[in-house]
């Protein structure tokens, strides 16, 4: 017999289990939306270590619909870029951690195509600064790439 399965452990575990059930099911009834998404995604990652999809899959809708209800997005409407709080990087995060486990559930499940946070890829890729500068620093990688290649080929030449 494991430790893990003695009724003492068992039944700690519940008990556990049952307290987070209830203090989500309450955080839930507010209107700290970012709050929410933050303890939705750690549910989502649990879930999925625990070899539990089928819960992840319903708090990764659960996700999305924070992420709607709450308005939340990468780039401020205002289109300049955001200061970097401590808040804005937590919920910067937790968004980025929402489109991880969706394209998760997509590659490796085969569930449907992740058009939930596909506008929210788009802000990610093309307007956030960070990932806005990627193509432009890529181009300039693949410049030098190419420089020493004709460097090493010339050299040969030679």
């Amino acid at each position: 017999m494991y430790m893990d399965d003695t009724p003492a452990v068992v039944r700690f575990l519940a008990r556990r289990t049952q307290a987070a059930c209830e203090s989500l099911a309450e955080l839930f009834k507010g209107d700290d939306y970012r709050t929410c998404l933050q303890a939705a995604v750690l549910v989502v990652s649990s879930k999925f270590h625990l070899r539990l999809p089928q819960v992840a899959l319903l708090y990764i809708r659960k996700c999305c619909d924070l992420i709607k209800a709450g308005n939340m997005r990468f780039v401020p409407t205002c289109g300049r870029p955001p200061e970097f709080s401590e808040d804005l990087h937590e919920t910067l995060a937790a968004l980025s951690q929402t489109i991880y486990w969706v394209n998760f559930l997509f590659l490796m499940r085969g569930d449907p195509e992740p058009h939930a946070t596909a506008d929210l890829e788009r802000e990610f890729r093309l307007e956030l600064p960070v990932g806005g500068i990627t193509p432009f620093i890529l181009y300039i990688e693949l410049i030098l790439y190419c420089s020493e290649l004709i460097r090493s080929s010339s050299r040969s030449v030679l």
